[in-house]
């Protein structure tokens, strides 16, 4: 088991970006960034957009964490993938400069751990969520895929939030906390 200041799972949106966190005392906060956009907003608009969210979501993580962080879905061609990819890569390139190990999730891994079915929609994971985690809050889709994130990561550490069917768990065989190196 590693230790870590915090664990954090990250669902990453150019809308309303959850955020579920457990620190070393054993607390757990979550929240959500919010942000808007336009259709008609310039590349420059767009770009300092970017930037405030992803400046936003780097200062709410501690240095040294453990992030797992929804990984894009590279089939996606709707709704501002280029945005997305770019808030993505800024956050990602962000949490590493500054010492967290992070941990890409593919976004059927996350399905299954939360709710048993890889291609569940968000309001399975959602209500999946809100059934398993009864201490935690959860204010919406984007919560619920950071919380079961978040999961995801305490689960590799050792220190499970909750019990999982063995259908949910059998995602973890193929992850572990990556090393230094590979993060």
């Amino acid at each position: 088991m590693t230790d870590y200041p915090e664990v954090v799972g990250l669902d990453l949106s150019l809308t309303s970006t959850g955020i579920a966190a457990w620190d070393a005392r054993g607390d757990i906060r979550t929240h959500r960034i919010r942000s808007k956009g336009a259709k008609t907003d310039t590349w420059r608009q767009r770009r300092a957009r970017i930037n405030r969210l992803a400046d936003q979501v780097t200062d709410s993580i501690s240095f040294d964490a453990f992030v797992l962080v929804e990984a894009p879905a590279y089939g996606s061609s709707t709704g501002s993938v280029w945005d997305r990819a770019g808030l993505w890569w800024r956050v990602v390139d962000t949490l590493h400069d500054i010492g967290c190990t992070v941990l890409p999730i593919e976004p059927t891994v996350l399905k299954r751990f939360a709710t048993g079915k890889g291609n569940a929609d968000k309001d399975a994971v959602l209500a999946a969520v809100v059934r398993r985690y009864l201490d935690i809050e959860v204010t919406g889709n984007d919560v619920a895929d950071a919380v079961a994130l978040l999961d995801i990561g305490m689960h590799l550490i050792g220190r499970p939030l909750a019990e999982l069917p063995a259908l949910n768990r059998s995602v973890l065989e193929k992850l572990s906390v990556p090393t230094v190196e590979a993060a």
